[in-house]
């Protein structure tokens, strides 16, 4: 998809809006604590926050809920993975009124200023359902993570705009991006009523991909909100930082969108394109500081389970109805 830039309109008010902050948590205390004080100058009438527990066993309950009583904690009671515990907070928001929903990671902090830049570009239109802001490292605090991304479905080939960059002002401009990043993203009521929440079974990993693929079809997009800014607590050393499970979600759950949502025609071209979707992987395995070995076998294991349509956790197979397949 080509970029297209956009011009955000000046007349919103935010107080108008409902908006839920989501923050989902597996055994992250201290940065989830981070997160939440960093957000306490957002807070208001009209932005609620939650905090979604995937089963953690660090205590994160009940140090939210000592720490920030206007916070509200749900405990899954297990770990439901990146998709089924944001849809948890989604559910809720939704049912109480929400007209947009932000998913953060809880390793970010927050620019105070940030989830109105957010609104402001994603009022420009109905069609805009996905927002994402500018991400840094968390250290060095002005080197980009994220500045939008391109995303290829004929070869599952991606490439975030900006990775490891300064920022020299290059990336300024709102534009249309070809996927949001699940890291921090405000979705609009709309999309969701109109395209669903995300697919559970995807468990981690690419499910912002299938998403936007999916809202594509009904004539939704993805921006970047460039004065939206959000710093991530990741690496910033040479090699993208991976875990071996990465590479087996990315791979099973990339070939999943593709062809559920942008189908290719004949075998031999949906052939084609698991070789390409695998051999991406591949390289990035070889970039990363992943073990190579363990990232061998999950690229192989996630292509495996594809062929056979099991999905969910890792290891704990759900199946399903193969997109390939008739």
């Amino acid at each position: 998809m080509v970029s297209e830039a956009l011009t955000p309109s000046s007349g919103f008010a935010a107080s108008d809006l409902m908006v839920y902050i989501v923050v989902l948590n597996w055994n992250g205390r201290e940065e989830t604590l981070a997160c939440l004080r960093s957000l306490e100058p957002v807070w208001n009438e009209r932005t609620k926050g939650i905090v979604v527990d995937n089963g953690s066993t660090d205590g994160t309950p009940d140090a939210v809920r000592a720490a920030f009583a206007a916070v509200e904690v749900l405990e899954a009671g297990q770990n439901l993975g990146f998709t089924g515990g944001n849809n948890i907070g989604l559910r809720i928001a939704l049912d109480r009124g929400a007209d947009y929903v932000l998913l953060l990671n809880n390793d970010t902090v927050v620019d105070p200023r940030f989830l109105r830049e957010m609104l402001t570009v994603a009022t420009v239109s109905e069609e805009i359902g996905f927002v994402s802001p500018k991400i840094y490292f968390l250290d060095p605090p002005d080197l980009l993570w994220f500045a939008g991304a391109r995303f290829s479905t004929w070869t599952g080939y991606g490439r975030v705009i900006g990775y490891r960059e300064p920022d020299r002002g290059q990336y300024d401009n709102v534009r249309t991006i070809d996927r949001p990043c699940g890291c921090a993203v405000l979705v609009s009521r709309r999309l969701c009523r109109e395209v669903g929440l995300m697919d559970d079974r995807l468990f981690l990993y690419a499910d912002e991909v299938e998403w936007m693929l999916r809202a594509r079809k009904h004539g939704f997009k993805a921006c970047y909100a460039p004065k939206a800014k959000v710093w991530h607590k990741v690496s910033a050393s040479v090699g993208r930082e991976s875990h071996p499970d990465a590479f087996y979600y990315g791979v099973r759950n990339t070939l999943f969108a593709l062809n559920t949502h942008a189908h290719c025609g004949t075998r031999i071209l949906r052939y084609f394109r698991e070789l390409s979707v695998t051999s991406v992987h591949l390289a990035a395995l070889l970039l990363s500081s992943a073990p190579k070995v363990d990232g061998l076998r999950a690229i192989r294991q996630g292509l495996r389970d594809y062929r056979r349509g099991t999905f969910g956790k890792r290891g704990r197979h759900m199946a399903v109805a193969h997109p390939s397949r008739p």
